[in-house]
């Protein structure tokens, strides 16, 4: 019975069909394509789930990544700011860690105006946008000089105007208290790198959370998978663990 079924022919005839019964049916195959086209269809073929259509569908995944790749781009502006703040924070603890060492060799006003200078150097790489490439790139000892010879230079200016005043306040050469802002700038060079590996490590964590949540494979790539071995390579260049 089954067997004698599946053969059964079935033909149309269009030539002995009204034209009624033509657009009836025209009509029913543009309604199920646009049906299709809008909402689509799935078909489930074992492990793997193919879709057909579905414009619906695909603006509604868009809108979904849209929203939580700018949720995930204002949390990286937030880590940043904290990474900001963060390093504004250690340039300023530079006042303790220095006071031993500048009021054995300076008046107050002198020591005050002193602090002053190394900080606005140091203030201005903070400030600087590529201060993580800076610190990936450039070894301990390097970026270390560069900021000594400013420091030395803007230091040794105000040592000659301070010591050619009727004050009676006097800057100690630049060779008495060398070796400490050295250790210092070394403090900066290091405190730096651990805030920025901090920092990196925090986005990835979100990434990794968040990548699972994406709808398309490029929205996720884009907004996480890339981002995450960006910042893998920092961290690594910094000098920090992965």
């Amino acid at each position: 019975m089954f067997l004698y079924l599946l053969e059964t022919n079935v033909t149309l005839d269009v030539a002995k069909m009204s034209i009624e019964h033509i657009l009836v049916i025209c009509s029913f195959i543009i309604v199920l394509v646009t049906i299709v086209f809008i909402n689509g269809i799935s078909i489930k073929l074992s492990d793997k789930e193919i879709n057909i259509g579905g414009v619906y569908r695909l603006l509604a995944k868009k809108d979904e990544d849209t929203l939580l790749k700018e949720t995930l781009h204002n949390f990286s502006e937030e880590v940043d700011h904290d990474i900001t703040g963060e390093l504004y924070d250690l340039v300023d603890s530079i006042n303790y860690q220095i006071e031993d060492i500048a009021l054995k060799s300076h008046c107050y006003f002198t020591f005050e105006k002193f602090i002053s200078v190394l900080k606005t150097e140091l203030e201005k790489r903070v400030r600087r946008n590529n201060l993580k490439e800076k610190l990936t790139n450039t070894n301990r000892e390097k970026y270390t000089e560069t900021i000594m010879r400013n420091v030395e230079t803007k230091y040794e200016t105000l040592r000659i105007k301070v010591n050619n005043l009727n004050c009676n306040e006097s800057y100690a050469d630049f060779s008495v208290i060398k070796y400490s802002v050295r250790n210092i700038v070394y403090q900066f060079f290091d405190g730096a790198k651990d805030i920025l590996i901090t920092g990196c490590r925090k986005k990835n964590e979100r990434y990794e959370k968040e990548k699972g949540k994406f709808r398309t494979k490029a929205a996720q790539k884009a907004s996480c998978e890339d981002p995450i071995e960006k910042n893998k390579g920092y961290i690594k260049r910094l000098g920090g663990e992965i």
